[in-house]
């Protein structure tokens, strides 16, 4: 039945070894077959088992933990701002999960302990230069993720870090994955080919160039699989004899044919020019796909939805948001005030930009503005202070309630010396960026003083008559842009709403007027259709939208009649602080847009454009005229917690499903079917594990420990239908005891324990054919015990 070993010649010494100890192992397979579901057959040894070298399989894991960077490398390549530390923290990440994957733990051990290094991982991730105290407070961002998501069910809502989370724990399963397919099933080809077909993607869709990627992760994977081989020819179909070190001098052989292999493949791109890889372009495709899907080139291209909050990217607007309330920043300031980000000035018909911006650079420490351009009779000098939710890094700006005069920072490096910070400064814009980057140029304090606008409505009216028309050139030059594409009757309705407004203050609020009433506030919109003009396809189709809609449409009219107005981004008020009088919290919901117009003799004064939102600081704002519905205030994330609002809504479903007897009747009698399918599938898996043996396609098969750990659950089945084993007793005379042998099966059990043996203790390998036919009895035997 047995097919014997070549390479393997007979050892009378080794006989005698096996007889005398037979007794010994037969307990020792009793005590496996006993404890199936708790201990791995791999540690069930054999005179044909190798044992692996534990260095042997570090090596192997380690070319796995660099194959497996060229995932992250291509895209950190860039220099973008966090990728040293995301490449860092992910290799990091990595090699901990692959070395817990070379320890032998419980399933459940392992999940707990790659779930701590995933939140290790993120607290360094995020963390920024203390992790610990952020991985205090990221409890309260997680619960504010579960509070949103229970509101929307939508995964886009959640904060970036608990997205990061999300990836971290995928990449962990992934890697464990990966990890047991390359040292149990000895195969890397799988996930090569998926590396390669990744980094193609990544040229193909992003222009990124991975030429130098793709060669390494050949090199890799090819070295990865001639490792693997050694193991192959050890525990598979040959045993060839080595001597001396056989692992260290396959590992040199290996290294040097593979590295020869792929070096003499590279040979021909260094005789000849390679051209740069062309980007796809993915307007190109999501407009056959609109078409495919029956969108006309007049009707709309529909937008995946993003999250509130604030971003320096110029993007077209319309696409539908949901409310995040991630924490960004908190303040103390005595007057309750929006806070400026960027301005914008040009207008193209989808989006805002600012092509003509200047900065200069700026001392932190000193005065940004002493032109004298402030007007004590309009303006008021206030002092504010931030403190980041995270270290703040250039390029990025600072959020300041006003007009800023001057900044200081209460930050200090890793030398405790203060961080010599490089400023830029706009005047024109009246806006703030921080120009550096790196670890020793982040900021999480900073002060400022600013200028608060206190006009009236009575002081604007009157500078409106007093320097009517005489608004400078430079100001006329860049802020009344209008594109030429925009609609006729955009201009049409602009003269309709404003004509008859005696000043320029009257104009802007019959304007605001003309959208509170016109027009809906909702964050669930659409793009505009594709050529199609923003602010007409929102004043005259949609009449819904944010305040992106609601500010640049103001803008739009006011520059259609002459007047001077800008577009401006930043954060709304925030919420006040409960515990601490004059601090205000500000979170990622809490990005806005408003407006600002242009006053000969007094300068930029904002205005809200957005029905439902009160701008509380000057403007000429009068609050009392503009009471109404306020938008709703999501609760801060340490003021109500995430498992609190999850037993809401399991309570709310609950009484809903009770109220319906027929849907909770459907509920208990599907929840009891699936009950029965687990019990049943418990039953029935190990006659389907023996099934899928059956079916193995591979030219590898039979394998010893696979055979056994097949068949190991039929003792365990003949222990509950027949009692169990007496201690002493062989596996053969357990089958031949007369309880079995009376039984309809007990050929099949006498011939069953006589091939578990062989296979067991014998040095032979089996031949396929007599490996199947074991497995099918085993498959009759496992069926007809789980009937009785």
């Amino acid at each position: 039945m047995w097919e014997r070993n070549k390479n393997q010649e007979p050892n009378s010494t080794v006989a005698a070894d096996k007889a005398s100890t037979a007794r010994l192992r037969l307990e020792s397979v009793h005590s496996v077959v006993r404890n199936v579901n708790h201990t791995s057959l791999t540690e069930i040894k054999d005179e044909g088992s190798v044992r692996v070298p534990v260095l042997y399989r570090i090596f192997i894991s380690a070319i796995l933990l660099i194959l497996s960077l060229e995932w992250i490398y291509p895209v950190t390549s860039s220099g973008q701002q966090g990728s040293e530390r995301f490449l860092s923290v992910m290799a990091g990440l990595t090699g901990a999960l692959l070395l817990v994957g070379l320890i032998r733990t419980g399933w459940i051990t392992g999940i707990l302990i790659r779930l701590f290094i995933a939140l290790a991982a993120l607290c360094l991730m995020y963390g920024g230069s203390d992790p610990a105290r952020w991985a205090v407070a990221y409890p309260g961002i997680l619960s504010a993720d579960m509070d949103t998501f229970m509101d929307n069910w939508r995964f886009h809502s959640i904060s970036t870090e608990t997205r990061g989370l999300f990836m971290m724990c995928g990449w962990s399963m992934l890697m464990a994955s990966v990890q047991s397919l390359v040292l149990l099933r000895r195969s890397v080809m799988l996930f090569g080919s998926a590396t390669l077909v990744y980094l193609l993607l990544l040229e193909s869709f992003a222009g990124l160039d991975v030429y130098a990627s793709v060669i390494r992760s050949v090199l890799w994977t090819f070295l990865i699989q001639a490792l693997l081989q050694l193991l192959r020819l050890n525990g598979g179909v040959t045993t060839p004899s080595y001597r001396g070190s056989p692992y260290g001098r396959w590992s040199v052989i290996t290294i040097v044919a593979s590295t020869g292999m792929v070096l003499f493949s590279a040979l021909p791109g260094q005789f000849a020019s390679i051209p740069q890889p062309e980007r796809i372009s993915l307007e190109q495709m999501g407009e056959r796909i609109a078409r495919w899907a029956g969108y006309t080139q007049h009707s709309s291209i529909p937008a995946a939805t993003a999250v509130t909050g604030y971003s320096t990217a110029d993007a077209p607007m319309g696409a539908p948001l949901v409310q995040g309330n991630a924490l960004f920043f908190t303040a103390k300031s005595p007057e309750v005030t929006y806070w400026r980000g960027e301005t914008r000035s040009y207008y193209n018909g989808s989006t805002w930009s600012d092509p003509e911006q200047s900065f200069e650079t700026a001392s932190p420490y000193g005065v940004l503005r002493s032109d004298g351009w402030e007007n004590q009779t309009y303006w008021k000098r206030i002092r504010q202070t931030v403190t980041m939710k995270r270290e703040w890094k250039g390029p990025n700006p600072l959020f300041t309630g006003g007009i800023p005069l001057n900044v200081s920072f209460q930050d200090k490096n890793s030398n405790n010396e203060e961080n010599m910070l490089t400023l830029l400064s706009n005047r024109d814009s009246a806006t703030l960026w921080l120009a550096n980057a790196g670890e020793d140029h982040m900021v999480k304090n900073y002060t400022a003083d600013v200028m608060f606008p206190v006009a009236s409505p009575e002081q604007l009216r009157l500078l409106g008559n007093a320097n009517k028309g005489k608004d400078p050139a430079s100001i006329r030059r860049t802020y009344l842009q209008l594109p030429t594409s925009l609609p006729g009757r955009v201009q049409t309705l602009a003269k309709e709403i404003i004509q008859g407004s005696e000043t320029r203050y009257d104009a802007v609020q019959a304007v605001k007027t003309y959208l509170a009433a016109h027009a809906e506030y909702t964050l669930d919109t659409r793009m505009p259709p594709r050529g199609t003009d923003f602010v007409d396809d929102f004043l005259f189709v949609t009449r819904q939208g944010y305040c992106n809609h609601f500010s640049t449409a103001m803008i739009v009219l006011l520059r259609a009649e002459g007047i001077p107005a800008r577009w401006v981004k930043g954060f709304g008020t925030g919420i006040a602080d409960p515990n601490t009088p004059g601090q205000y919290i500000i979170s990622q919901g809490d990005a806005h847009s408003w407006v600002e117009v242009y006053f000969p003799g007094a300068g930029w004064m904002p205005f809200e454009a957005t029905p439902g939102f009160t701008m509380a600081q000057g403007a000429g704002e009068d609050v009392a005229a503009l009471a109404g519905p306020q938008p709703v205030v999501e609760t801060p994330p340490y003021m109500s917690g995430g498992w609190a609002n999850a037993g809401a809504w399991l309570l709310a479903r609950a009484r809903a499903i009770a109220a319906e007897p027929g849907l909770a009747a459907a509920l208990v009698a599907a929840a009891l079917l699936g009950a029965a399918a687990v019990i049943r599938m418990r039953r029935l898996r190990p006659a389907l594990r023996i099934r899928l043996l059956l079916a193995w396609p591979r030219s590898s098969f039979p394998d010893r420990e696979r055979l056994l750990g097949a068949a190991a659950p039929v003792w365990a089945a003949l222990a509950r239908r027949y009692g169990p084993r007496p201690p002493g007793m062989t596996l053969r005379e357990y089958a031949a005891s007369p309880a079995l042998a009376a039984c309809a099966d007990g050929a099949d059990i006498a011939r069953f324990a006589a091939d578990w043996e062989r296979l067991l203790y014998g040095p032979d390998r089996p031949l396929r054919a007599d490996s199947l036919d074991f497995l099918r009895r085993a498959l009759r035997l496992a069926r007809r015990l789980q009937a009785l």
